[in-house]
């Protein structure tokens, strides 16, 4: 009876062999894997990798038959503060408006834009001379309000003369657009007569590119999930009676580093846009106010000792104080 003891006992003290877990870090590694390549074939599919500058032009422009000009407009900059768009145009000729040298004109010419209702850029090109691309400035109806959603739009019209006789020319609009990150889209109407002047009329419309936009939804998320850390952090501290000093340096740090994040953000126009005013500010007050219950609620816990009248000193020989 005794052995059988004996021998149970040893069994129960045996130690149980190591359980096996199915590692997870394999399964973890395939799902990343296919999501970057769902990722790339999506990319690749869209054609934003091999993104053309031309932009589309939607109407119908008027046939203007073997002798006729290419009026190429090519964007540069769209700046919303100040709401305007600067573009450069050039003309290339066909037919009998080609000079003898390469690049030159035949005649005189003279394009006229205007944009918001006046006159805002007027080009002479002298006959028999080499073209060279002018800037013009273009005026847009919408600024930066609605940052990263804002959907700016110029509406101008165009006109080509010979500046000699005053008499039409024909053209043909083309369209490039160089200015990051904007994509922009072009429609053309029948042409107008104002002033014995015929005038295409066209309306450019953008806006910012999906990567862009992305961006900044990215980092306004970690505005807003910093804001939350914090209040749970700080609160949990305060309940828990375990704030430290350092607590409060991380607010400050955090409070400092939100301007910054939001001039990092890509084509982050000056403060005052709705993005401000919905995300920014109020996560700014609410990390301040935090700071400003922290900081109080530290400063008044550890002067304690100074604030009291009275120290006690304790058998191990530190000093308490006694109110």
């Amino acid at each position: 009876m005794t052995e059988l003891v004996e021998e149970k006992t040893d069994e129960e003290t045996r130690p149980e062999p190591p359980r096996k877990r199915r590692n997870p870090a394999p399964r973890i590694l395939a799902v990343i894997t296919g999501l970057l390549v769902v990722y790339y074939v999506v990319l690749t599919l869209s054609g934003t990798l091999n993104s053309t500058t031309e932009v589309s032009i939607t109407g119908q422009q008027e046939a203007v038959g073997e002798d006729y000009l290419t009026l190429q407009m090519k964007t540069q900059d769209v700046d919303l503060t100040n709401r305007v768009m600067e573009a450069t145009v050039l003309p290339i000729p066909h037919g009998e408006f080609v000079g003898e040298r390469a690049g030159e004109m035949s005649q005189n010419l003279r394009i006229q834009i205007v944009s918001g209702g006046q006159t805002t850029s007027v080009v002479t090109y002298p006959g028999e001379s080499i073209l060279d691309p002018t800037t013009v400035t273009l005026g847009l109806d919408r600024g930066d309000t609605f940052y990263p959603w804002d959907r700016p739009f110029a509406n101008f019209r165009v006109s080509v003369q010979n500046d000699e006789t005053g008499t039409d020319v024909p053209f043909e609009l083309a369209i490039e657009n160089s200015a990051r990150p904007w994509v922009l889209a072009a429609s053309v109407g029948a042409s107008e007569i104002r002033g014995g002047v015929t005038a295409l009329p066209v309306t450019l419309d953008g806006n910012r590119d999906p990567l862009s936009v992305t961006l900044v939804v990215f980092y306004l998320l970690a505005i807003l999930l910093t804001t939350l850390m914090a209040v749970v952090t700080v609160g949990s501290a305060l309940l828990k009676k375990k704030l430290e000093f350092s607590n409060v340096i991380w607010l400050s740090a955090t409070m400092l580093s939100f301007p910054a994040l939001r001039s990092a953000m890509p084509g982050a126009p000056p403060i005052g846009t709705a993005l401000d005013f919905t995300v920014l500010f109020p996560c700014i007050c609410i990390v301040a106010g935090i700071l400003v219950w922290a900081g109080v609620h530290l400063l008044w816990r550890e002067s304690k000792p100074l604030r009291s009248r009275e120290l006690e000193e304790d058998p191990e020989g530190e000093m308490t104080n006694e109110t």
